[in-house]
C-alpha cells in the first residue's frame, strides 16, 4: 500500500500537468510566488556566507540550480491535488468574509492603540512602584 502511495508522489511530482488551473488563481499564485521569494532569499544568503569561498561559476550554478529547483517545487506545491484543493478552499471562503470599512478600520486602530498605550503606561507604573518598594525594604541595591 505504501509503495503505490510513493509511486503516486513521485508521478506528481515529475508531472507536468495542472490541477483545475482555473479555480484558486489568486492564492495559487501568492503561494508560488511566496515559494520562489523564499528560495531567492535563501540562495542570497548562501551567496553571503557559505559560498563565498567558491568560484565564480561554480557559485553562479548553485544559486541558478537552487532557484530553478524552487521554481519548479512552487509550480508542484501549487498543482499537488491536496494541496490545491486547500488554496482553492482558502480563496472561495476568503470571499466570504465581511471586510470593514475604512471608518470602521480607523476606529478600532485607534482603540487598539490607545489600549496598547494605556497598558504600557499602567504596567510602567507597576515597575516603578516595585522597584521603590523593593529599594526601600533594601532588597534592590541603588547602583552609583
Amino acid at each position: 500500500m505504501a509503495k503505490v502511495q510513493r509511486e503516486t508522489l513521485l508521478k506528481s511530482v515529475l508531472s507536468t500537468d495542472l490541477y483545475q488551473r482555473k479555480q484558486g488563481k489568486i492564492i495559487r499564485r501568492c503561494t508560488a510566488g511566496a515559494i520562489i521569494l523564499a528560495c531567492i532569499l535563501a540562495s542570497q544568503a548562501l551567496y553571503h556566507s557559505v559560498l563565498l569561498d567558491l568560484s565564480t561559476s561554480t557559485v553562479y550554478a548553485v544559486l541558478a540550480v537552487i532557484n530553478v529547483l524552487g521554481a519548479w517545487f512552487a509550480f508542484r506545491a501549487i498543482n499537488y491535488p491536496v494541496f490545491a484543493d486547500f488554496l482553492i478552499d482558502v480563496e472561495a471562503e476568503m470571499t466570504k468574509v465581511t471586510w470593514p470599512s475604512w471608518v470602521e478600520l480607523q476606529r478600532a486602530t485607534i482603540v487598539v492603540l490607545a489600549t496598547m498605550f494605556l497598558f504600557s503606561a499602567l504596567l510602567f507604573g507597576y515597575d516603578v512602584a516595585w522597584q521603590k518598594f523593593l529599594e526601600m525594604t533594601g532588597v534592590l541595591r541603588l547602583s552609583q
